[in-house]
């Protein structure tokens, strides 16, 4: 497509915001409600830290030694250095006189005790799984990623196709019931499959919120609304690690967080359709009585005979998800956009979930990541106003994993609970949230309006199989605690070198169509592509 084209289609672009404006007080109303309701998003998405939280455990005392201290039946039982195994004897008629017989051999135990000064009960604790059956809490973690999969695909592209109004409140209330039938599953094999359901509903959530909030504003707010809807995602964040500090019952916990996204209801008179959704697929009026009904709550006018033009191109085939591979340009860009969302949800849930591994008490360590999202999203937003996408994005990424990789020369059990490494992880961290801020933008300019939702989602797709195997590289910790972090650097690493191909977005309108999203072409390493794009300070 030529220049003169490209013209054509910004021009065609620009009539929904040219008449309700890029911001103003319609925009704000929506994407607030839109918003609040990633807060229990977020919680379901993180509970799992305190709900399979790390919790010591050793052999049951039998109830002849129940008032024994715990530190001395370990010592007399033969526990000191293996809590799967006691000492064969008859515990029920041991008495302090006797001697302890050190020829003993060792027998698996039976039941055992759970330590409850932080968690009165995980479901480590409740569902025994401990010794040969840790590996199942990693199995839960895989599990949910698995129904994240499964979900996020699948509502991506329906909400490209029914759109996003319905498949948000479908999905809110979806959460909540799921939520609290989970709470309530007897055994361990009915409560992964409560959290299965509740993945599958829950990943879709805060892609199509973001979808939806992107599309109702322009210029500058792009940027701004794009990255500063994680700020909902941080609230939730901060209030999980404050519930599950006064509830320390993880069923209470599942349930309490389960109840608010009822209210998702409401949404059905409180917020519209994306008008920009609408316009996609040709239903012009419902676009219509949108767009007034917003620029007269922003306070412009519009003239008497303002109609809105189709964006639609005649006699072409519909778009489906499969455009993003028909053309080189597109392969690569969508490649390098899926290796890197792959990179970003392994490092960061992986981090999240393990952060409690590298010393420390659970729910400051939990807290302190939650308050290192603030500062990144409000560095990601100054950054991209400022600097583009594309090297702040990839920089971040390399920045992750160096400060990652630098774990490995830090002595384990040399400083006061290895306060460097988790000095160096929870760095980390904060660089991974914020490329994964840019990343959701990022995908939705290169994306088009009419498979947004769906490339998003297919993206996320690749992502939650990063976030599956995090648990698993997690638990190469029992063969020294650095060795997850080191992985989840090389591979951020990786993808952020990966990242300086993808083309410079900033300051350009949403595309509708794969043919808009054709014209960014992938750039020479290192050359800027500023002349491609105009500035993004327009308001």
């Amino acid at each position: 497509m030529g220049e003169e084209s490209a013209k054509e289609v910004e021009k065609e672009s620009d009539q929904l915001l040219s008449a309700m404006g890029n911001w103003g007080a319609w925009q704000r109303k929506k994407i607030l409600l839109i918003g609040v309701f990633c807060i229990p998003t977020c919680w379901h998405i993180l509970i799992m830290t305190f709900m399979n939280a790390k919790v010591d455990s050793w052999c049951a005392r039998p109830p002849s030694l129940g008032n024994m201290s715990v530190s001395k039946w370990k010592e007399i039982s033969g526990q000191m250095n293996d809590t799967c195994v006691v000492l064969d004897a008859d515990w029920d008629y041991w008495e302090d006189s006797y001697p302890i017989d050190k020829d003993l051999s060792n027998i698996a135990c039976e039941k055992w005790e759970f330590d409850k000064s932080q968690f009165s009960s995980t479901i480590t604790s409740e569902f025994g799984l401990v010794c040969g059956e840790e590996y199942l809490k990693s199995m839960a973690q895989t599990i949910y990623f698995v129904g994240m999969i499964c979900g996020v695909f699948t509502f991506g592209v329906l909400a490209d196709f029914i759109g996003r109004k319905r498949v948000l409140i479908f999905l809110l209330m979806g959460i909540s019931l799921t939520g609290c039938v989970t709470s309530i599953m007897p055994t361990f094999q009915w409560f992964i499959f409560g959290r299965f359901l509740n993945a599958f509903v829950a990943i879709g959530i805060f892609e199509t919120e973001f979808t939806f909030a992107v599309e109702l504003v322009g210029g500058k707010w792009t940027t701004i609304i794009g990255i500063g809807i994680g700020f909902f995602w941080v609230l939730g964040w901060l209030t999980l690690g404050a519930m599950a500090f006064i509830l320390r019952d993880w069923r209470d916990l599942m349930f309490y967080s389960s109840l608010p996204s009822f209210l998702a209801l409401l949404l059905i008179w409180t917020i519209t359709e994306s008008p920009r959704w609408l316009l996609s697929n040709g239903r012009l009026e419902e676009a219509e009585v949108i767009v007034k009904k917003a620029a007269e709550e922003n306070g412009l006018k519009l003239p008497h005979d303002w109609h809105l033009k189709s964006v639609k191109k005649e006699n072409v085939e519909k778009t489906t998800i499969f455009d993003l591979f028909k053309t080189k340009n597109m392969r690569i860009k969508t490649g390098i956009l899926y290796l890197n969302w792959f990179a970003n949800a392994l490092s960061y849930f992986g981090l999240t979930m393990n952060i409690g591994d590298l010393g420390g008490d659970v729910y400051v360590n939990f807290t302190i990541s939650g308050f290192l999202e603030i500062p990144a999203y409000a560095a990601a937003i100054l950054f991209l106003l400022y600097c583009g996408r594309r090297f702040p994005y990839s920089g971040s990424m390399i920045l992750c994993g160096v400060s990652l990789l630098c774990i490995m020369i830090i002595p384990r059990g040399v400083f006061t609970n290895d306060w460097p490494a988790m000095a160096l992880a929870l760095f980390g961290k904060m660089c991974i949230t914020f490329s994964w801020a840019v990343l959701f933008l990022y995908s939705a300019e290169l994306f088009p309006t009419q498979i947004r939702a769906s490339g998003i989602g297919s993206a996320s797709f690749l992502g939650r199989i990063g976030g599956m195997i995090a648990p698993w590289i997690g638990s190469l910790g029992s063969y020294h605690p650095y060795v997850p972090v080191l992985v989840f650097g090389f591979i951020a690493l990786v993808a952020g070198v990966s990242a300086l191909w993808l083309p410079e977005t900033q300051g350009r309108t949403l595309p509708y169509t794969i043919q808009e999203s054709e014209l960014l072409r992938i750039p020479s390493l290192f050359k800027s592509s500023k002349k491609e794009t105009n500035r993004d300070s327009k308001s």
